[in-house]
């Protein structure tokens, strides 16, 4: 790593003689000299040194008025101080300033080289300081939608105090003022196995509703969005209620291949916020069809599909009720047999691992609960009409 250098003093021959020793080292670019404080300062502010050698008793503007105006604009410098024995209170004034060290005239070689050799190695651990603050804003910047998500999920959930609910809205820069609309939208898809064979998957449905929501509530003030943790989409906006809500719901039903039913509230606080989600919450599972022991069933698929020997029996066994009352109600609600709705959700989450991942395609089938790949491969191409290997291959080939 080269670093630029500037050495200040009034004196020539310890400018140039500075100068001199300080190019035998092969990392110092003597960006400049300079032979008073304002020449130094212009000096400074154009070449934006990483190491300056600045002498206290200087003409016009002295070494501490430098520094002073220096930090003022620019931080992260190694600052070395040179100075005579008579001016040691100045040398404590300019330590409390924040420069790195100083030399005693007349400057000694070992003494340049020592202090040089530890200035260099605090430079560069202080470049990896930065280096890594502006990776890590890179990356909130990068996934600061997620992050938003995350948040407000747990604030729905209940999950902070006030004091972490002001301290993360700062951080992530997020407003909700109150009152304030809640709606909850449940999302989902019209008919499984041409859902799945139109390339859609939850993650893009999720998406689109999303942008929906922002274009219907954004007219009315900042909008909140966030996907709760058993997948509804959550709005939290300025709007005012019914309206809005029901247009929501009308354009995902119209441009999605999906059906939504939303549940809205007023929520008069941010005190009331969670119990008023959980409120709507409730509210948007007795407006759907399906009852509890539909609803749980399709819950407990979502979260153990993975297992190669789920089956109606075993479901059945965990929910409490016989395996012919669960096929009964389950084909009445829904229009699918339970094997049917097992073997679409497992080929809909090999889908989103076969254009999201790199691995292989026996991996994802033990993924997704099957126990051989030959068998995974012939359901997959009696759901979607090509093979797992074929699917990949052009959907990845569309995106290009």
């Amino acid at each position: 790593m080269l670093y630029k250098t500037l050495v200040a003093d009034d004196e020539e021959i310890i400018r140039e003689g500075l100068a001199q020793l300080l190019s035998t080292d092969p990392e110092l670019d003597i960006a400049a000299l300079a032979e008073d404080g304002e020449v130094a300062l212009d000096m400074a502010h154009k070449h934006m040194p990483d190491l300056l050698f600045v002498d206290l008793d200087m003409p016009f503007m002295n070494g501490l008025e430098f520094i002073e105006k220096l930090q003022a604009v620019q931080r992260g410098s190694a600052i070395i101080i040179i100075t005579g024995y008579d001016d040691f209170a100045y040398v404590q004034k300019a330590l409390k300033l924040g420069v790195f060290d100083y030399l005693l005239k007349p400057v000694m070689e070992e003494s340049l080289k020592d202090v040089v050799s530890r200035a260099k190695s605090w430079l560069a651990e202080n470049q990896k300081h930065v280096n890594y603050q502006k990776w890590a804003k890179m990356q909130i910047s990068k996934n600061i939608q997620a992050l938003r998500s995350a948040f407000l999920v747990n604030w729905l959930l209940g999950r902070f105090s006030q004091e972490e609910i002001d301290e993360q809205m700062e951080y992530l820069d997020l407003k909700v003022t109150f009152p304030c609309l809640l709606a909850v939208a449940s999302i989902v898809p019209k008919d499984q196995k041409a859902y799945l064979k139109s390339g859609w998957d939850d993650n893009l449905l999720y998406y689109a509703a999303e942008n929906i929501a922002v274009e219907v509530f954004e007219p009315y003030g900042p909008v909140c969005c966030c996907r709760s943790d058993s997948g509804e989409l959550v709005v939290i906006s300025q709007a005012a209620g019914e309206e809005e809500s029901g247009k929501l719901g009308f354009l995902i039903d119209r441009y999605l291949p999906a059906k939504s039913v939303v549940s809205q509230t007023i929520c008069n606080s941010r005190e009331q916020l969670s119990e008023q989600y959980l409120t709507a919450l409730e509210r948007l599972k007795s407006s759907v069809k399906c009852s509890d022991l539909v609803n749980d069933t399709m819950k407990f698929i979502e979260t153990n599909y993975m297992q190669p020997g789920l089956s109606l029996q075993a479901t059945a066994e965990k929910l409490y009720v016989s395996p012919e009352h669960l096929c009964r109600i389950f084909r009445r609600e829904t229009g699918s047999t339970f094997v049917d709705y097992l073997t679409s959700t497992r080929i809909r989450k090999a889908t989103e691992l076969l254009l999201n991942s790199d691995l292989k395609i026996h991996d994802i089938a033990s993924d997704v609960g099957y126990s051989t790949q030959h068998y995974f491969s012939v359901i997959f191409k009696r759901l979607m009409g090509v093979s797992p290997a074929e699917y990949r291959k052009s959907k990845k080939t569309d995106l290009m």
